[in-house]
């Protein structure tokens, strides 16, 4: 398998990178609270996410990342906040856990990380297979807009930290590249990607919306939010 593109150089920058993303912080809140069972998050980074889940649910978080350092920053902030959380430095495209999860979420487009569809697909076998049979699936991922494309290839931005972006559109990535060094790339996918990842892997769509606050996913939408659990088998 080819590494997930994260540059540890980032990590060091992440809480101000990371900072401007709160709306999705009481949505995935929400979802742990309606889970009865064991909760893990994929790619948990620094526990921007996580925290806020155990403190609402009282319960842990399973979480894994192939980032020391963001893990050691997830302990840290864990430790200051009080709460409990299980880290594994792990890649989710070998997920394991020691009981059937009620709820596997991955936030802030980290499935974007994985460089190719059979990277996604091998992770989404994965979580189903560590899913019970109630269980929940969900992340949240850019929809590609080739007008924001336009717009900021090889331009410099100053927010939230000082970095270049550059599209390599015939290879659907994004690669962003902070001033001072520390390079991550994301890739997209359409919304038939999506669904073909989803349908492989044995699982069905709850809910497709296109922001944090439940609104219906539209032609228009910026953001792909899925809600997927284990597929129903029809009652013969």
């Amino acid at each position: 398998m080819a590494p997930m593109s994260w540059d540890e150089a980032f990590a060091n920058r992440y809480e101000e990178w990371s900072a401007p993303m709160t709306a999705d912080i009481s949505f995935y809140v929400e979802l742990a609270r309606e889970a009865d069972g064991p909760l893990v998050e994929l790619a948990i980074g620094n526990g921007r996410v996580a925290i806020p889940v155990a403190q609402a649910t009282g319960r842990s978080v399973a979480g894994v990342d192939t980032s020391p350092a963001m893990l050691e920053q997830a302990q840290r902030n864990a430790a200051r906040a009080g709460v409990t959380l299980d880290l594994r430095l792990a890649d989710m495209r070998e997920l394991t856990v020691n009981e059937p999860a009620a709820l596997i979420y991955c936030p802030f487009r980290s499935l974007q990380h994985l460089p190719t569809w059979a990277d996604r697909r091998r992770t989404f076998e994965r979580v189903a297979a560590c899913l019970r049979s109630d269980g929940r699936f969900a992340w949240n991922a850019f929809v590609f807009d080739h007008r924001l494309a336009a717009q900021y290839d090889g331009q410099h931005r100053d927010k939230p930290v000082p970095h270049r972006v550059h599209y390599a559109i015939a290879e659907n990535r994004i690669d962003l590249t902070l001033d001072g060094g520390g390079k991550s790339s994301l890739w997209w996918a359409t919304k038939n990607e999506w669904l073909g990842l989803i349908d492989v892997a044995g699982l069905e769509v709850e809910a497709l919306y296109g922001s944090f606050t439940r609104e219906p996913f539209t032609e228009n939408s910026g953001e792909y939010i899925f809600i997927t659990r284990p597929r129903q088998l029809p009652k013969s």
